[in-house]
């Protein structure tokens, strides 16, 4: 590989790290884009891995932060994350450290998205369920949030 084309791949990974966290698999995907070949750009990933510049966990910490944001329960986030290939230790303990309420965030969607009275309805409280499902709530979070705060 030329010194000119391994100066353009870490101007590269440097701008797209400058802007947000991103994952190895991101990084690889976007160059590959680029028309870089993985055997040039491995190494130098591996560089800034080891440099601490680039951190799938970093990475998983941001998007769990964003997906609460976006009020995604913690299915959702664990799919989007291992299709980043996000190594499921470093899942968990991004999930750990923030440490969402996900018992009062789906609540909060459910009440955000069809207002706090609680459904009567089997066909209303079914669609709220399936909405919450897709949402990435589990069971136990979509049950709180149907029954409403004042359930025990």
């Amino acid at each position: 590989m030329s010194e000119s084309n391994r100066k353009i791949i870490v101007d590269a990974i440097t701008r797209m790290l400058a802007r947000r966290e991103h994952s190895v698999v991101e990084i690889t995907t976007k160059l590959s884009q680029k028309g870089y070949e993985e055997a040039e750009t491995a190494p130098i990933i591996e560089e800034f891995r080891e440099a601490g510049i680039q951190s799938d966990l970093r990475f998983a910490e941001a998007m769990v932060r964003s997906a609460v944001a976006k009020g995604r329960g913690p299915r959702r986030l664990k799919a989007d994350l291992s299709a980043h290939d996000v190594e499921e230790s470093f899942i968990d303990q991004a999930i750990k450290e923030i440490a969402p309420d996900w018992f009062e965030l789906a609540l909060r969607v459910r009440i955000k998205k069809f207002g706090a009275a609680v459904p009567e309805d089997f066909k209303v409280r079914q669609k709220q369920m399936q909405f919450l499902q897709y949402r990435g709530f589990v069971q136990e979070q979509i049950q709180y949030a149907i029954r409403g705060d004042n359930a025990v």
